[in-house]
């Protein structure tokens, strides 16, 4: 499964970066506040390291870098590495027949991201002929779709994914559900757990907007040359816009 790159637009100049991600450790942005106070979606986690004591959770989270993620038993955790350059781009968790790709971004410090991402997002899907329809969900907006696709039989169908989006303290972090999940509530509820825990490490690093967090293999990960040669790819979704409404697939 490729990386969906949420990035922000190419001209962004480093004046845009500075003021977008000025720092005020001593006064939190509205945003930070609407995503991480009470009343939020953000109450009961994902989590930013500065929330958290030790954000390894005694072993149970893995280090990823810009994140920390737990795993589950029966659960699956894949890691798509760039043969080219060794770069962590994605990372996705696997149960049954349920998928969640997981990643984080930067943000800016007064502002959350997430409507305007839901509205672009949506735009995109509906011009590559898929059914879209905003929802509610255990972490509050998110889009559904049925996308269509061809099937390895050559014949015409349709996945049905889930878009969540949580907005953080400068950062903003996107899952993406797919298989049985996106459909059955109740199979979605191990995926969502580990979406809920994870801690987000956004650093003090001005980065400009939708700029994805770097990541990193986690020390007991396989090598990819090391990887099973006949492991199937994961099922490819949908690039998330930039600002605008074009969509195009990583490879």
């Amino acid at each position: 499964m490729p990386d969906e790159a949420l990035t922000a637009d190419d001209g962004a100049s480093a004046q845009d970066v500075a003021e977008a991600d000025s720092l005020d450790d001593s006064t939190p942005g509205e945003g930070s506040q609407q995503a991480g106070g009470t009343g939020g979606w953000r109450v009961d986690g994902p989590w930013d390291a500065e929330e958290v004591d030790d954000p390894a959770d005694g072993g149970r989270r893995v280090d990823l870098g810009g994140m920390w993620l737990a795993g589950r038993q029966g659960v699956d955790l894949q890691v798509q590495v760039d043969q080219n350059t060794g770069s962590v781009e994605g990372v996705t968790l696997v149960t049954g027949e349920s998928g969640l790709e997981i990643r984080p971004f930067a943000a800016p410090r007064t502002m959350g991201i997430w409507e305007e991402v839901r509205e672009e997002l949506t735009q995109s899907l509906q011009q590559q002929g898929a059914q879209v329809q905003p929802g509610d969900g255990p972490f509050g907006p998110e889009v559904r779709a049925l996308l269509p696709v061809q099937l390895p039989d050559g014949q015409q169908g349709v996945q049905p994914l889930r878009f969540l989006g949580v907005d953080g303290p400068r950062w903003f972090l996107r899952g993406v559900v797919s298989g049985r999940a996106s459909v059955e509530p109740g199979a979605a509820a191990d995926l969502e757990a580990i979406f809920r825990d994870v801690v987000v490490v956004r650093g003090k690093d001005p980065m400009a907007p939708r700029e994805p967090l770097p990541l990193r293999l986690p020390p007991q990960a396989t090598p990819p040359e090391a990887a099973d040669a006949d492991e199937q790819p994961a099922q490819e979704l949908p690039q998330l816009p930039e600002r605008g409404p074009e969509i195009t697939e990583t490879r």
